[in-house]
């Protein structure tokens, strides 16, 4: 697949633009070079498109293998200076886990604010080395240390051994800031989809020294009950063109509560995730965030796309955010289904979107880069 030109990417972080939904201000980033309302990105739709239609010809049930198998990204290189990659294990849950390490080589022996990345995949699926290129980026635009955590995946490693990997990484970073070049003083967490869950989770759960000053949230599963009635699920909050009514539909399966959504694919995630455990966990603050304690939030990004049905629930917990006082900036990514970081540096919006990250980082951590 084709770089995505930059000039787009420019484009889309210049807009700004704001709604207003049911309280709360949310930033709004066009299509780039598309002013259609209820479509897809056309870069999105190829993609998208082609994966709807093996999924027609050849319809599976749920399956952990299956997941796997199909849980691939086909993300590019945006980076223009020199990234150095390392790696490291740390001691977890009996086992050793990798993480991986990038950093600007003009940073390399200086005391660097770290990030820690959590990637997604249903709490079961993917793998950190996927998304080495946002990472690599990141660590570029900001000069931080990024640190990218290959957590253990369920059913093998079920609830809460992912959340205490990561735990386990912010300690081990706390404790040996000076040995791995890091500030300690400045630790931030970002994840997409289920990673933004267990980052969130991360926070709540977080019982070291260790202070996180700064959450970016990649369309975050926030609510992994859906049961309280808490927001309204609505397909009419959902601009739709009918020429490509199916396959956005296809695209608003994950936090559906209408009753109409895929509840075999949500049922396998949460029971994969929480094992015979679910009753008991379903509400707890790190399973479903959205009944968490936000008074301990820190400065939190979220980035939604247009066409998830996740995006109900991660702006309700955003007003919830701002309602508790914590700052918080959302921003709704027009043309993009779930995982749109999938295809970073194809669709300019996952550029964009961890450009608009890094500026916050910045700002968040007085940084000049």
């Amino acid at each position: 697949m084709n770089r995505c030109d930059k000039e787009l990417v420019d484009k889309i972080l210049a807009e700004d633009s704001h709604i207003n939904v049911r309280g709360l201000d949310i930033a709004i980033k066009s299509i780039p070079d598309d002013d259609r309302e209820g479509v897809l990105d056309k870069r999105e739709f190829f993609i998208r498109n082609a994966i709807f239609a093996f999924q027609k010809m050849a319809p599976a049930k749920f399956s952990v293998e299956g997941m796997r198998l199909a849980t691939k990204t086909q993300c590019l290189d945006a980076c223009t200076d020199e990234i150095i990659n390392s790696s490291f294990e740390i001691s977890s849950n009996g086992r050793n886990v990798t993480c991986f390490r990038y950093e600007r080589a003009d940073s390399a022996g200086k005391k660097s604010p770290v990030l820690i990345y959590i990637h997604g995949g249903s709490f079961m699926a993917s793998a950190a080395h996927f998304y080495e290129q946002p990472c690599r980026f990141t660590a570029e635009q900001t000069g931080c240390v990024v640190l990218n955590i290959e957590y253990g995946l369920a059913p093998e490693n079920r609830y809460p051994a992912a959340i205490n990997d990561c735990l386990n990484l912010i300690s081990y970073v706390y404790d040996n800031a000076d040995e791995l070049g890091i500030d300690k003083e400045k630790i931030g967490l970002f994840g997409d989809s289920a990673g933004a869950n267990l980052a969130l989770a991360s926070v709540i759960d977080n019982k070291s020294n260790a202070k996180i000053s700064y959450l970016g949230l990649f369309y975050p599963c926030v609510d992994l009950y859906s049961g309280d009635s808490l927001y309204e699920w609505n397909i009419s909050d959902y601009s739709i063109n009918d020429e490509e009514k199916d396959l956005i539909l296809s695209r608003l399966q994950l936090g559906r509560c209408d009753g109409k959504g895929n509840d075999q694919l949500m049922a396998g995630i949460l029971l994969n995730y929480t094992g015979e455990r679910y009753e008991e966990v379903k509400k707890a603050p790190d399973v479903s965030p959205i009944y968490a304690d936000l008074s301990v939030m820190p400065f939190t990004g979220i980035f939604s796309a247009e066409y998830d049905g996740l995006r109900i629930q991660m702006e309700y917990y955003a007003k919830l955010l701002k309602e508790a006082g914590v700052p918080c900036k959302i921003t709704r990514y027009r043309g993009v289904t779930h995982a749109f970081l999938d295809y970073f540096g194809i669709v300019p919006q996952g550029e964009a979107a961890i450009l608009e990250m890094c500026g916050q980082i910045k700002e968040v951590w007085g940084l000049n880069v």
